[in-house]
């Protein structure tokens, strides 16, 4: 058994100041972990866990009981909180928060007490309130880790609250330090994300991939895409969405690259066919709908609807020259 945090590839920068926060008792009772997902925001937050929580380091020392209850979830000082996976909008409802507030009540014989609210963003407006209320009256030695994508997908009530720290994608040679022998075509096209990697590397994956470039062809060259109910069906599975938006921001990014000559930097390196159709649209169409797609993407994991969200960017780039 060891720290969860010596598992963490990469971030090293960020660790060593979240260490350093809790050397010099700066601890705040509440921080944001933001950054994509599928990069290791969590097993972080778990590491400094033990860190908050353990017996005999200040820097977690994984050998000691609350070390290891910490590591396989089975700490009375930890609550890891987390959207309801089961509903087709995920979302973390005002229930668990209010149950949660309920909990840290109670008394408990630790030093410390940690929750974790994974993929914060998807509080509802009331569980988002709730939590609020705790935060501006802060408990003795209970602290807050909120993991999410955009510091801007929370209130700003709760971001003033809070201390936040940014991380960022991981390399090339990172990804291939945590999942070795992938095609390379997946590494470059992952984002730096290893459960995006996971995903497109795998045989699922694969079709899932060419089904989401199938339907970027029918967005792009259908003159009757809003009257075709059968996307809108395959796009309410919320996690396929934004599978295919990714798809869709990598493809049109290596479209606009390759148009500068710039081979080498193509990520889609099995897709040259596909590519090829995209030389008929302009540099404006293409630069506009790769910005597009990034906000497309923040609103579907802001919980916007699905369909809706397609069918309004439909009709924006119907409008561009």
């Amino acid at each position: 058994m060891a720290r969860v945090i010596d598992s963490v590839v990469g971030h090293q920068d960020e660790i060593n100041k979240l260490f350093q926060l809790k050397q010099k008792g700066r601890w705040p009772h509440a921080i944001m972990l933001v950054g994509p997902s599928g990069i290791g925001k969590k097993k972080i937050a778990l590491g400094m866990a033990q860190a908050l929580v353990c017996e005999s380091s200040s820097e977690g020392c994984g050998q000691c009981g609350s070390c290891l209850r910490i590591e396989k979830l089975q700490s009375e000082s930890l609550i890891v909180i987390e959207p309801d996976a089961e509903l087709a909008r995920p979302v973390i409802k005002v229930e668990k928060i209010r149950t949660l507030l309920d909990s840290l009540a109670l008394a408990n014989l630790a030093s410390a007490r940690v929750v974790i609210i994974d993929q914060a963003q998807l509080m509802n407006p009331q569980a988002s309130n709730a939590l609020l209320k705790t935060l501006e009256e802060p408990t003795d030695n209970v602290f807050f880790i909120l993991l999410a994508p955009d510091v801007h997908q929370f209130l700003p009530t709760i971001r003033s609250r809070s201390q936040v720290m940014r991380f960022h994608a991981l390399s090339y040679e990172q990804l291939k330090q945590i999942k070795p022998q992938q095609p390379d075509w997946a590494y470059r096209a992952c984002r730096g994300r290893v459960d995006l990697l996971t995903s497109l590397a795998s045989r699922e994956g694969a079709e899932k991939r060419d089904e989401s470039l199938t339907f970027l062809e029918q967005f792009l060259t259908d003159e009757e895409f809003l009257l075709d109910k059968g996307w809108r069906d395959i796009v309410k599975d919320r996690a396929w969405a934004i599978f295919c938006v990714n798809c869709w921001m990598q493809l049109i990014r290596d479209a606009i690259v390759l148009k500068t000559q710039a081979q080498k930097f193509i990520l889609n390196t099995d897709q040259s066919e596909r590519l090829k159709q995209f030389f008929s649209l302009s540099d404006a169409k293409l630069n506009w709908l790769g910005e597009q797609l990034v906000r497309v993407e923040k609103d579907i994991n802001s919980n916007a609807d699905t369909a809706l969200a397609f069918e309004d960017l439909w009709v924006r780039y119907a409008r561009v020259d």
